[in-house]
C-alpha cells in the first residue's frame, strides 16, 4: 500500500492484507439491513426528483449520486474500522521430575535391554541376571524416548526438575516462558543427595508452575520418600486435573544389603596382646534370602592377610555384633580394615569395608598393687607381676601405721605423692586395703589419674575393707555400685560356692579369654563353668545386687550358685542377670569414668583355678584386664592434652560434647579462662576402597568452618578443700549440633594447643579428633524401593504407572490443557479518514453541479 492510501486512510499501524487485519464495522448492521438502506435510500433519492423538471437522464444521475451520499453518511455511522485481533495462545505444561538422590546408585534394577530395532529385545530378565543402577535404568529410560522429549517440547513446555529433599532445576529457564531451552534431555548429574521428600518436592513443582495449565506430571522414583503428598496437594490436583504418571525404576522386589555399620577398635593397644575389633553389621531390606550367612574379616591391607574371620548369620529383624581379634607382633600403626564378605552379590558394596585404626605399643604395662594383707590372692597378683615379661609391677602391703612391704619389679621408697608419679602407672589395683593409708590428696589424685589421664583401676572384693571402708571417700565414686546395708565389708555374700561365668560383653572387650583357641564359639572353658568340676567353685564371693548397680556399669562375668538347678537357658545368653533369679548374680563389672575404666571383682579367690589348670587360666584371667584397662592409659601416654568427641557417632540435630583434657601440669598451671577449637568437614573418601590410617583427609571446601570457644567443665571446677585453686582447670567442654551429615573432625586453634599431638593416630601436629553425624533416615539406610507408594500416588491423581521403556507412550496419555486468551485488539478507524471526507464532498458537488447545470432550485 502506497503511502498515499495510507495518508488518506489516516492508517498508523495497521493495512489492508497484513496477516490478521479484519474490516469490520464498529455497529454493523445485517445483510437485510443494508439492503433496506439501499432501497429507502434509492427510493427517497428517485423521489425527491420525480416531480422537478428537466432532462430525465440528468435527474437519473442526480437520483443515483444522492442515493450514493445517503449510503456513504449510512456506512460512516455504521463505523468502518481495520481490526486485528491479540488473541495469544499458551501452551500447557508438562512437569519431569527426576530422582537424584543417592539411592539411584544402588544396583538393582535389570539390565538395559537392546532397543526395539535390535533383535532379542523381548528377551525376559530372570532373577540370576546381572543388576545395574537405578541411575543407569533412568538415563537409558530417558534417552530411549528422546524422539518423545522432542516432540512434546515443540506443543508443550516441557519443564526438567530433579529432586531429592527438594525440587531444583536441572537447566536455567529461558527468560520468556520460564521453558527448557533447547528440548533435547538434560544434563543430570551425579545423585548425591541423602533424603528422598516427594511430596515436598510435589509442592514445589505446582509452585513453580503458578496458574499455568498443567498437563501431567511424570516422576521417574524408586518411591522411597520420608513424606507422603499432603491432602491439601492430593486435592490440588485432583481439583485441576492434574494427573501423575510415575515411572518405577529399581527392583520391583527388596534387595539385600549386608553394610558396615561401625568398626572399632581400641585406640592404642599392647604388641602381643588381644586386640577387639568390634563390628557392627546392619541387614538392610527384607528379601527372603536375607538369612544366608556372610562372613566378616579382619585384614592386614599390607600382606592381605586375615587376622581373624567370623561367620554371621542374620535374623529377619535385627543387626548383628561380632567382635574380631587378633594378636600383632610389632609396634606402630599398622593397615588394618575389615571386610565383608555376603553370600551373593550385595547392594551397595561400598560400605562393604571400613578401615580400622589402632596404634600399637611395646612397652611393659606399669602396675601398682596395693592391698591390706598376704592374703592368697594377693600373693598370686604379687608373683604374676613378677613373673610376667610384658608387665612392670610393684606390689605393696599397706599395714596400720602406712608401714608398707614391697615387692615387685620397680622400687618404690615411698607412696606416690602427685600427680606426676601416679602417672607412672597405667593401672591401679586396690585390693583389701583401708582408705586411712592414703591422704586425702592421694586419693583424689588417684580418682583424676583415672578420670583425666585414663588410667584403670581395678577393686579386689575383701572380707576387711573392700568396699565398705570406702564409703564417703573420693574414691566413693569409683565404685560401679552403690553401697547400701550389709555386713562390714558392705556387700552381702553369697551362701554357697559360685562358680563364673562371662557375658558376651567380655569377648567384644577382649577379655575373659582362657583358651587359645574358640570351642563352639566360646573362649571360656567349660570346666570353670560347669559345678561338677570341683576345683573351679569359689568358696567365698560377693553378692552384686543388680538394682545397686550405676546406670553405666556393664557385667562382664557372672556368678552361679552350684546349688541351684541347671537349666537350658544360661547366664551367657544375657549380658546382666535376670533380677527375678537367686541363683545368679554379677560378679565382675566395669564401668567409665571420664577418660579410664573401672573393674569390680567381688571375690579374691581366683587362685582357686591354679588346682585344674596350674597358673594358665588366672594368669590369662588377670592379664587380660590388666591390659584392657591399660590401654586408655596408653592411648594419652606422652601426651600434653587429649581431644575428644563424645558421641562419635551421632545424628543431625544430636548435641556432641567436644572436650579437651589438659594432662601436662604446665599447661594446667597456665590457667587458660578458655580454649578455641575449629569444626571442619573432610572430603567424601573415594568409595573404592576404605580409607586407612594416615596423613588427616582433605578438607570439604563446600563447608564453612564453625569455631567453638570451649569453657572450662562445671564438674572439674576446683574444689572448696583447694580454696588456692593450685588443681587449676583440666577439662574443657563445649556443645556442638551438626545440621548436615557427613564427617567431621575438631581441630584446636587455640595457640596454646596448636602444637600439640593429635588424639589420633599418624596426624602429628594438630591436636584432632574425628566424628561422624549421620541422618537416621539416610536414603542408603533404607534401600529397597517403594514403588506402591507411587502407584498409590498415580491412582489418586487419575494418572497411570508407565513402565521405563514404554515413555513414548506418554504423549497419549496426556490431555491437551492448552489455553487461548483473548486481549485487547488494534484498531484503525476509516470513517474519520480524509478520504472519507473526499468521498462526501466529491458527492455533494456533483450533485449540486448538476442541479446548477439543469437549473434546479
Amino acid at each position: 500500500m502506497n503511502d498515499l492510501l495510507r495518508w488518506a486512510l489516516n492508517l498508523r499501524s495497521l493495512s489492508f492484507g497484513q496477516e490478521g487485519v479484519q474490516f469490520d464495522f464498529a455497529r454493523p448492521l445485517p445483510t437485510w439491513g443494508w439492503a433496506a438502506v439501499f432501497f429507502l435510500a434509492a427510493v427517497l433519492a428517485a423521489w425527491s426528483y420525480r416531480h422537478l423538471e428537466g432532462p430525465r437522464p440528468i435527474r437519473v444521475a442526480l437520483a443515483a449520486a444522492r442515493t450514493l451520499v445517503l449510503l456513504l453518511l449510512v456506512l460512516l455511522i455504521a463505523g468502518p474500522r481495520l481490526i486485528k485481533p491479540n488473541e495469544t495462545q499458551e501452551k500447557d505444561w508438562v512437569i519431569v521430575l527426576l530422582d537424584r538422590s543417592a539411592s539411584m546408585n544402588i544396583k538393582d534394577a535389570p539390565p538395559t535391554l537392546p532397543t526395539p530395532s535390535t533383535p532379542g529385545d523381548s528377551t525376559p530378565i530372570t532373577s540370576t541376571s546381572i543388576r545395574v543402577a537405578r541411575e543407569s535404568q533412568l538415563q537409558d529410560a530417558i534417552d530411549r524416548a528422546a524422539p518423545t522429549w522432542n516432540a512434546l517440547a515443540k506443543n508443550r513446555t516441557l519443564v526438567w526438575l530433579g529432586f531429592d529433599a527438594g525440587a531444583f532445576d536441572l537447566r536455567p529457564l529461558s527468560l520468556n516462558s520460564l521453558s527448557i531451552s533447547p528440548p533435547s534431555t538434560p544434563p543430570l548429574g551425579s545423585p548425591a543427595g541423602r533424603r528422598t521428600s516427594i511430596g515436598r518436592s510435589l509442592d514445589q513443582a505446582l509452585r513453580r508452575a503458578a496458574a499455568r495449565p498443567i498437563s501431567g506430571i511424570v516422576i521417574l522414583s524408586d518411591g522411597r520418600s520420608i513424606d507422603s503428598p499432603s491432602r491439601a496437594t492430593l486435592r490440588r490436583l485432583e481439583a485441576e486435573r492434574i494427573p501423575i504418571f510415575a515411572v518405577p525404576l529399581g527392583s520391583p522386589e527388596p534387595v539385600t544389603d549386608f553394610s558396615i555399620r561401625r568398626a572399632e577398635g581400641p585406640k592404642s593397644a599392647f604388641v602381643n596382646d588381644f586386640i577387639p575389633i568390634e563390628v557392627e553389621i546392619e541387614r538392610l531390606g527384607t528379601a527372603a534370602d536375607s538369612s544366608a550367612p556372610a562372613k566378616v574379616q579382619l585384614i592386614d591391607n599390607t600382606s592381605g592377610t586375615i587376622l581373624d574371620e567370623r561367620e554371621l548369620t542374620f535374623d529377619p529383624t535385627s543387626s548383628a555384633r561380632v567382635t574380631l581379634t587378633t594378636k600383632a607382633d610389632q609396634s606402630g600403626t599398622p593397615d588394618w580394615s575389615v571386610r565383608l564378605i555376603t553370600p551373593q552379590p550385595d547392594l551397595i558394596e561400598e560400605n562393604n569395608a571400613a578401615a580400622v585404626a589402632v596404634s600399637l605399643i611395646e612397652r611393659p604395662l606399669r602396675v601398682a598393687f596395693f592391698d591390706g594383707y598376704p592374703r592368697w590372692e594377693q600373693r598370686y597378683i604379687k608373683q604374676l607381676l613378677v613373673r610376667e615379661r610384658s608387665v612392670r609391677g610393684t606390689s605393696l602391703i599397706l599395714a596400720s601405721g602406712r608401714r608398707f612391704v614391697q615387692e615387685g619389679d620397680d622400687e618404690m621408697t615411698s607412696l606416690p605423692r602427685s600427680p606426676e608419679e601416679w602417672r607412672a602407672f597405667d593401672a591401679i589395683i586396690l585390693g583389701d586395703v583401708r582408705p586411712e593409708l592414703f591422704t586425702d590428696d592421694q586419693l583424689q589424685q588417684i580418682k583424676d589419674h583415672v578420670a583425666f589421664n585414663g588410667a584403670g583401676l581395678v577393686w579386689i572384693g575383701g572380707e576387711g575393707a573392700t568396699p565398705g571402708a570406702w564409703r564417703g571417700t573420693p574414691l566413693a565414686d569409683l565404685l560401679p555400685f552403690v553401697l547400701a546395708g550389709g555386713d562390714s565389708s558392705g556387700l552381702p555374700l553369697w551362701n554357697n560356692p559360685v562358680t563364673i561365668t562371662p557375658t558376651p560383653l567380655a569377648d567384644r572387650l577382649g577379655v575373659l579369654r582362657l583358651l587359645p583357641e574358640p570351642i563352639a564359639g566360646s573362649w571360656w572353658p567349660t570346666e570353670l563353668a560347669d559345678p561338677a568340676t570341683g576345683w573351679n567353685q569359689i568358696q567365698w564371693a560377693q553378692r552384686l545386687d543388680p538394682a545397686l548397680l550405676k546406670p553405666a556399669v556393664e557385667v562382664l562375668a557372672l556368678a552361679r550358685d552350684v546349688t541351684a538347678p541347671t537349666s537350658s537357658g544360661t547366664p551367657l545368653d544375657s549380658l546382666t542377670p535376670t533380677p527375678s533369679t537367686d541363683a545368679t548374680a554379677p560378679i565382675l563389672v566395669s564401668m567409665r569414668f571420664g577418660a579410664g575404666r573401672v573393674l569390680y571383682l567381688g571375690t579374691d579367690e581366683i587362685w582357686r583355678w591354679r588346682y585344674g589348670r596350674g597358673e594358665l587360666f588366672a594368669e590369662r584371667f588377670y592379664l587380660q584386664i590388666l591390659r584392657m584397662l591399660g590401654r586408655d592409659s596408653v592411648s594419652r601416654a606422652g601426651k600434653l592434652a587429649d581431644l575428644s568427641i563424645a558421641p562419635s557417632r551421632a545424628q543431625i540435630d544430636q548435641p556432641v560434647r567436644v572436650s579437651i583434657d589438659l594432662i601436662d601440669q604446665s599447661l594446667i598451671d597456665t590457667a587458660p579462662a578458655s580454649l578455641r577449637i575449629r569444626i571442619v568437614r573432610e572430603a567424601a573418601p573415594s568409595p573404592a576402597a576404605p580409607s586407612s590410617p594416615g596423613p588427616l583427609p582433605a578438607l570439604d571446601d563446600s563447608f564453612a568452618p564453625i569455631d567453638l570457644v570451649l569453657l572450662p567443665d562445671q564438674a572439674d571446677a576446683p574444689s572448696s578443700r583447694d580454696p588456692l585453686k593450685l588443681r587449676g582447670v583440666r577439662s574443657f567442654a563445649a556443645s556442638w549440633i551438626a545440621t548436615e551429615s557427613g564427617h567431621y573432625r575438631a581441630e584446636a586453634t587455640d595457640p596454646l594447643l596448636t602444637s600439640l599431638p593429635s588424639s589420633t593416630p599418624n596426624t602429628l601436629g594438630v591436636l584432632a579428633a574425628p566424628v561422624e553425624i549421620w541422618l537416621p533416615d539416610d536414603e542408603l539406610r533404607r534401600p529397597e524401593t517403594d514403588h506402591p507408594s507411587l502407584a498409590r500416588l498415580a491412582q489418586a491423581t487419575g494418572g497411570s504407572i508407565i513402565s521405563p521403556r514404554d515413555l513414548a507412550d506418554l504423549p497419549a496419555l496426556l490431555p491437551n490443557r492448552e489455553l487461548r486468551l483473548a486481549g485487547e485488539p488494534d484498531v484503525e478507524t476509516l470513517w474519520d479518514t480524509p478520504l472519507a471526507l473526499f468521498l462526501l464532498m466529491l458527492l455533494l458537488t456533483v450533485e449540486w453541479v448538476g442541479r446548477r447545470l439543469i437549473r434546479l432550485a
